[in-house]
Parts: structure tokens; sequence; C-alpha cells
């Protein structure tokens, strides 16, 4: 059987402000489909206090329903939605990112369940792998400090590969930043997804997609199972990822850093619905 190629997005964060379905639709233009049986896929990173995917699984978002709609649920987390104009699909998987104590950012991939911010980074990653989840490390970050990168070589040190990734993100603008945290995962066969990072504001939507990674993953048994072979994949070591999309140039990546709202805005409880 033929494997599965898969296009992700790993580090998505939607937010009350974000056009919902303007989102999606720059996520299946941005991100290829070289062939009919390519997924496109979407991971969330949402804070403690946000609900989106357990909104959108339990049917609470009302996306217009003549151009949208649910049309699998994963109960590992996820949920695919179809495009119905062009009949294309987009997967949403669930994920959060913790604010740790040493004022970094960790993303736990395939869980929904909030965890608290201000643990040591080590305790939080510990505690992903204890509730299934995948934990990565965003790189780099709004406002990386040395003190931060040597963090991030520390937690590359102490975890293995089966229980820490990294995204890489469009703020290393070809590498110039977070560039030596890559270059240590890789030559440790440490798996390097990549993610648009949106930022809670207006107008980010447009970027859902932009900067992604592709990779196969043995085609499920079950097409509306997607989490349990995507996330064996990354862990087994074996996974062939490539980096494609847009990164942002010098000039973009730091205005983005200055104009970064910060960790804890956003993310109310009920979000409205998307605008048409």
């Amino acid at each position: 059987m033929k494997p599965l190629r898969l296009h992700l997005d790993a580090l998505v964060r939607i937010d009350p402000c974000h056009d919902f379905s303007r989102l999606f639709l720059a996520a299946l233009d941005q991100m290829p489909r070289r062939t009919p049986t390519d997924l496109r896929v979407l991971c969330l990173a949402e804070p403690r206090n946000g609900a989106f995917f357990q909104s959108l699984a339990q049917d609470e978002i009302r996306l217009p329903g003549d151009r949208w709609r649910i049309a699998a649920w994963d109960p590992a987390g996820g949920v695919k939605i179809r495009h119905l104009p062009d009949h294309r699909d987009l997967w949403i998987l669930a994920g959060r990112q913790i604010q740790t104590a040493e004022s970094i950012h960790v993303n736990a991939l395939f869980i929904d369940e909030p965890l608290e911010d201000g643990k040591p980074a080590a305790e939080i990653i510990r505690r992903i792998a204890d509730r299934g989840g995948l934990a990565a490390l965003p790189v780099p970050q709004e406002g990386w400090s040395r003190r931060h990168r040597a963090t991030g070589r520390r937690l590359l040190d102490e975890f293995p590969p089966a229980e820490l990734v990294l995204i890489d993100t469009p703020l290393s603008f070809a590498g110039w930043f977070g560039g030596g945290l890559v270059a240590r995962a890789r030559r440790s066969r440490r798996p390097v997804l990549a993610g648009s990072a949106l930022q809670p504001r207006p107008g980010e939507e447009d970027l859902a997609g932009s900067w992604h990674c592709t990779l196969t993953i043995p085609r499920p048994e079950d097409p509306a199972r997607l989490v349990a072979p995507l996330q064996a994949a990354l862990v087994g070591g074996d996974a062939d990822i490539h980096l494609a999309g847009r990164r942002h140039s010098l000039r973009t990546a730091l205005r983005r850093i200055k104009e970064d709202p910060g960790p804890g805005s956003g993310g109310q409880r009920n979000p409205p619905p998307p605008r048409s």
C-alpha cells in the first residue's frame, strides 16, 4: 500500500479575532496538493484558556453551511472539515501552547487538555508525555535571548527525539535565529516540523499554511483516524520531513517580534462564528 503524503502547519493559533473561513481557505491554498490523496493539516497551539478545538469538535462553531462541513472526527484529537465548493479537505488537530517558568513556550501536539503555565519546561514536557501527547519546542520564539537559546539546548540534550521535536518558525528568516538548535536537532535525527506561528490579531489568517512541512506516513487503515499514525511516524524516527513555503524577511521578522501581543491575549472560551 502506498504511503500517504501529508502537508502540516504545526503551529497555528486560531483566535476569536480571526476570520475562521478565511484562515481555512488560506491554509488550503498555501499548502500543496500534488496528488488527490495528499492531506493538508493544521495543528493548533491553543493557550490555556482557548477552546477552539473543543468548540469545533462539539459543533459549537457554526461554519457557513453552504461552504464548510465537518467530514470526519478522530476521537484521538482531530476534526476534518470539507470546503464544499471544491471538495477540498483540511484536518484540524488538537494542540496546546504552554508558557514555561523560563519564559519560553512549549507546545503540546495532539492533546486538548490545558496544562498549567509557569512550570519548568522539563516538567511540562514530561506532563505532555504522560498525557499521550508529543512536546514541541518552537524556534525561534519572540524575544528569544541568549539565555532562552541556552534553555533550548539544554532541553534537546535532556529529552530524546521521541519526546521532544522542534517547530521551525518563519521568524528564523532563512535560519538566522534558531539555526543552531535546528542543526543540533537534525544531527540527532530529531524531527523538525514547520509552523506559521500566527499571532492573535486580525489579518494573520492569510499566513496559515505559508510555512509548513511535508512528510509521508503509512496509510491509515481507517481514513478517519489520522492522529495516531501521524504521531507514530514522528516519534518513530524515520520520517523524512521537508520544510516548504515562505519564511519572513529580516525586516518582517523584527517587526513581528516588536508587535507581538505576548502570551495570554485572546483565546476566549466561546469563539464567535466566522464572518462570511
